[in-house]
């Protein structure tokens, strides 16, 4: 693939590193000095996929570059989903193609899988009460994480007797119906992600821990392959089930995943 990287910070990085291993190839790359406008229109054509982790406030005017120079564009960047319905029409005004996730590990996104099977279980069983927890590093400006709001969502939307979410600890006894969202900010983490099932009996813990940058690199250059021949918006969700609905000895499948 020939990428266009918008953000070049140690997330890009990682991208960059990892597509050059893979043999792809970066063709154009765009940040703070050299940002993705006008004047950056033809470099960006150049490129099959572009990659964004960025800054939330620019995103949706990377959407509108990418779309109206028809490339593809993978958003990692968090903390824009205000503007949803904007990157929305956008992608509908000009039959563009975006993929975009709060984390681009795919173990997060199993996880996310798994809570969603488990769901309908914990339903019937109104003894076990839940909560979400996350650790990240010092920098981190969102907080709690969206992987930590995506996996409460999950929680929420399954759940009756979770009608709202509590981010943090609110003073005096927790609303039973509130569903705990709480966050850290420690060191030079990674990200670490806790979803805890606590009942009179047992508990159950899902801990989804990244080791390095480059889980999430190699998410978004499996998401990058997987959009550049697609049109529409997308999660990695759209992807998962794309797999699902095409097994791995599906010829078709094969030739797609190993295809440059």
């Amino acid at each position: 693939m020939r990428l266009a990287l918008i953000g070049t910070g140690q997330m890009g990085a990682a991208v960059e590193a990892l597509a050059r291993a893979r043999g792809d190839e970066v063709v154009a790359r765009f940040n703070r000095r050299h940002p993705l406008d006008a004047a950056a229109a033809e470099a960006l054509a150049r490129a099959d996929v572009a990659i964004d982790f960025s800054r939330a406030e620019a995103v949706p005017g990377h959407v509108t570059w990418c779309c109206r120079q028809g490339v593809p564009l993978v958003i990692g960047t968090t903390g824009w989903h205000d503007a949803l319905e904007t990157v929305r029409a956008t992608v509908a005004a000009h039959d563009g193609a975006v993929l975009y996730a709060a984390n681009f590990s795919m173990g997060v996104a199993l996880l996310v899988q798994a809570l969603r099977g488990l769901v309908p279980l914990l339903e019937r069983l109104p003894g076990y009460d839940v909560q979400v927890h996350e650790v990240h590093h010092v920098r981190k400006a969102d907080h709690p994480s969206g992987t930590a709001r995506t996996l409460a969502q999950v929680l929420l939307d399954g759940l009756s007797r979770k009608t709202h979410l509590a981010t943090g600890l609110p003073e005096g006894p927790l609303d039973p119906a509130a569903l705990q969202v709480t966050a850290a900010r420690v060191g030079r983490i990674f990200g670490v992600h806790t979803v805890t099932i606590d009942g009179e009996h047992d508990r159950l813990t899902f801990t989804h821990e990244a080791k390095s940058r480059q889980g999430f690199a190699e998410g978004a250059l499996t998401a990058a392959a997987w959009l550049r021949s697609r049109r529409g918006l997308f999660t990695l969700d759209d992807l998962l089930a794309d797999w699902l609905a095409h097994p791995i000895d599906d010829p078709q499948t094969i030739h797609n995943a190993v295809s440059p």
